[in-house]
């Protein structure tokens, strides 16, 4: 694959997602009732596997925009990131829904949703 290189803003904030989201994932593996809590949501059921969904989904993320940031591919970061949108999105969705969730915790999804949406722009538009 033809790589272009990312200039350092693109390389800092990859990375700065892609380790957010490592965070994220091993806490839901590790500590999965504080990041419930952080999540924006507070579960009462006999297993952890929202928690493990959650986390390995968030992992996953997090290896994808951190592998495409050191393989500085550009357009795969950008499309990563517009489509992968989705998904704060979606947990802002469920947390404003959810009839036990955390007061005030949606907003976080909705920033990050917005904050992707900019970041994939700038990543799109050739600077």
């Amino acid at each position: 694959m033809q790589t272009e290189k990312l200039p350092l803003w693109a390389k800092i904030a990859g990375y700065f997602f892609g380790i957010a989201l490592l965070f994220i994932g091993i806490r839901f593996l590790v500590l999965p009732e504080t990041a419930e809590r952080g999540f924006g949501l507070i579960y009462n059921q006999p297993t952890y596997a929202f928690h493990f969904i959650k986390g390995i989904r968030d992992f996953f993320t997090g290896l994808l925009l951190t592998s495409f940031t050191i393989a500085n591919w550009r357009k795969p970061l950008a499309l990563a990131v517009l489509i992968g949108s989705l998904i704060p999105v979606v947990d802002m969705l469920v947390v404003l829904n959810a009839p036990d969730a955390v007061p005030g915790t949606e907003w976080i999804h909705g920033s990050t949703a917005i904050a992707s949406w900019i970041f994939s722009y700038f990543l799109f538009r050739k600077s």
